[in-house]
């Protein structure tokens, strides 16, 4: 009796493309063909090694054809910051944009307070085609960032910029998100403006803070406070209660992110405070919550699906630049301005 050697999927034995190509009865290259996105090969001959692959348990080694393609489909995903909602946020958006490309996200978590730089090489261990930076301190960041694409694997900054260097950088611009949100608080007729922002350290930070203060220097005015901390719920909980300490206190409060922003409007009702009568508040990204009826919180959105289909084309064909490519936000009108429209 002639032995069957075929492999079963109770078999401690690994199946190879080689079992699958003699189960469907095609060459090994079509089996490689059969899995790779894009590639030649017609419906038939691809549903008849997908069958023999389902039938016999077999995956295909992505780390063994990386070596042979040099092509991994893997994008590291370093992010810094996971407090601000808008970061896991933005990092499901870009896992399903990069599985729509036939890619896969890796994702790394990076301690704000070490270089970036050491992160950017443990991921450089994967074989990755590319890297997404997401927030990082401008204190950590190494000077040649935009030079850290060795063996032809660019790093990209999402939401940040390093002035002075020339690299790869998809931002909202902060700096008019700034202005914008200074405008609608000046519409309200406020004069005591605040703004809470968040890590100094970051351009984030920064731009909207110099694009406030630019628009209210405009209008004669200079904020009554700015305290920076942290992009944190609880810094914008305890800053708001600090405000008001001595004093009337301002009479609106732009927050530096709508996690900071419900910090404000949580402290605003413990101190009796009424939103948006006495006090108006604004935030910035437009995050889940803030649509919430216990908010209804106004703010500025990130258009993030245009930032992330950006980052992605702009690492198809690496062009660094001194300048970040910018997108404008959008103002959404909930219910903590006065007179929203």
């Amino acid at each position: 009796m002639k032995k069957d050697d075929t492999p079963t999927s109770g078999s401690t034995q690994r199946v190879t493309s080689h079992d699958v190509s003699r189960e469907a009865g095609v060459s090994q290259s079509a089996v490689s063909r059969a899995f790779t996105p894009g590639a030649h090969i017609s419906p038939e001959t691809r549903r008849r090694v997908l069958d023999a692959a389902r039938k016999l348990g077999y995956q295909p080694n992505a780390i063994a054809r990386s070596l042979v393609t040099q092509r991994s489909g893997i994008v590291a995903l370093i992010v810094g910051d996971l407090h601000n909602p808008f970061y896991p946020q933005a990092l499901s958006q870009f896992a399903q944009a990069l599985e729509a490309r036939g890619k896969r996200a890796l994702l790394l978590t990076h301690d704000a307070r070490r270089d970036v730089q050491d992160t950017l090489d443990a991921a450089s261990r994967y074989q990755i085609e590319a890297a997404i930076v997401f927030p990082t301190r401008l204190n950590n960041t190494p000077p040649n960032l935009g030079d850290v694409a060795r063996g032809g694997v660019p790093v990209l900054l999402f939401n940040r910029h390093l002035p002075g260097q020339r690299l790869l950088s998809v931002a909202c611009d902060n700096h008019a998100g700034g202005q914008l949100a200074a405008e609608v608080l000046l519409e309200t007729g406020a004069r005591r403006l605040a703004f809470i922002g968040g890590d100094p350290e970051t351009s984030t930070h920064q731009d909207r803070l110099h694009g406030f203060m630019a628009r209210l220097q405009q209008a004669g005015l200079a904020p009554v406070a700015a305290p920076s901390g942290a992009f944190q719920y609880d810094w914008g909980v305890q800053a708001t209660l600090d405000l008001y300490a001595e004093g009337d206190g301002p009479d609106a409060i732009f927050g530096a992110n709508d996690i900071v922003a419900i910090g404000v409007l949580d402290a605003l009702r413990q101190l009796g405070r009424r939103v948006p009568q006495d006090v108006s508040v604004i935030g910035f990204d437009d995050i889940q919550e803030s649509a919430r009826l216990a908010y209804r919180l106004t703010t500025i959105r990130q258009p993030l699906g245009a930032m992330i289909e950006d980052a992605l084309l702009a690492l198809e064909d690496p062009q660094p630049s001194d300048e970040p490519r910018l997108h404008q936000g959008e103002l959404i009108w909930r219910d903590t301005v006065r007179g929203a429209r």
